[in-house]
């Protein structure tokens, strides 16, 4: 227990504003009051009429997976030193029913209507995320595994809102420095898939600076490196915050060759538990599954907290 909390606690009580900037989510607004506009509905914790509403970040970007939209995020920090109750529920279901209440109000708002006429769109999407981080040890790390089955609360919401735990902030931070080591000699770039509503072949992106805030519901991370020097010289790194286990090694591969539709010079697969002595012969029978000598020579795997020189 605790692995991902001693990460957590590496970074200190900023690690949210570090997670921010590795991200590329820069110029967040932060501290930001709106006025309630529903207090006949919305109740502070001791059953009175709230008058104003707290938002710890708030961010807005185009989105780059569907044409056209605007996403603002809501973001509510909960840093803790005591590790997860052993009943999470309530608590989270405060915490939970705080930041939906305050997306309500923010899309009525007036600071929604003056940030929002910076940008050209066709549509907007109010999302949140609630960071529920502590650096305690004796923690369990993987909070969304508990409340997953959870009947969250009564309120009604059309807002997506993510969930980020000690798990998967602490994995994308990993990632994100073991990328940064490689920084002076590769330029790492987020991939951003065909979804089907990023059509417009005008603006469609294929890789950018910013992940988007859908990916912080996935398990994967991929992202692609150039080498400075010759930017024809492509790797794909793939990491995942899941143990190694052949099937998803197997989908990880699958994955890896739709991507990699150009010429590349490395597939580099990361688990955080990915150990050479145990694990190697799994690789290269799964490679053998693939009947492609061409795509498997290029990949390699690797235990990404632990790394070996790949490049």
């Amino acid at each position: 227990m605790g692995e991902w909390s001693k990460k957590i606690g590496e970074y200190g009580e900023n690690v949210v504003k570090t997670f921010f900037s590795v991200i590329g989510w820069n110029d967040l607004a932060t501290g930001v009051t709106l006025p309630c506009l529903n207090n006949n509905i919305h109740l502070n914790e001791n059953g009175n009429p709230k008058t104003t509403h707290g938002i710890d970040f708030l961010y807005s970007y185009i989105n780059p997976l569907v044409s056209g939209q605007l996403n603002n995020v809501l973001i509510s920090s909960k840093y803790k030193t005591e590790k997860y109750p052993n009943s999470p529920t309530k608590l989270f279901k405060e915490f939970m029913e705080d930041i939906i209440t305050t997306i309500e109000c923010y899309s009525l708002s007036e600071i929604k209507n003056s940030s929002s006429s910076a940008y050209q769109y066709s549509s907007i999407n109010d999302v949140g995320i609630l960071f529920w981080l502590n650096n305690n040890p004796e923690s369990t790390d993987d909070l969304i595994s508990i409340i997953a089955s959870a009947r969250i609360i009564d309120t009604q919401s059309n807002n997506a809102i993510y969930i980020m735990d000690n798990k998967r902030v602490a994995f994308v931070l990993e990632v994100m420095k073991f990328v940064k080591t490689k920084n002076d000699k590769f330029d790492y770039f987020f991939y951003y898939p065909n979804t089907g509503q990023n059509i417009n072949p005008l603006k469609r992106e294929n890789v950018g600076k910013v992940l988007p805030v859908e990916y912080l519901n996935s398990t994967i991370i991929p992202i692609k490196l150039v080498n400075k020097d010759n930017p024809k010289e492509i790797s794909w790194l793939l990491a995942t915050a899941d143990n190694f286990e052949e099937n998803d090694l197997m989908k990880i591969m699958g994955l890896a060759k739709d991507i990699t539709t150009e010429l590349v010079s490395q597939i580099i697969i990361a688990f955080p538990d990915y150990d050479e002595n145990y694990h190697s012969q799994t690789v290269t029978l799964t490679k053998q599954k693939f009947q492609s000598g061409e795509f498997t020579k290029y990949i390699t795997v690797i235990n990404f907290l632990n790394p070996i020189s790949v490049f």
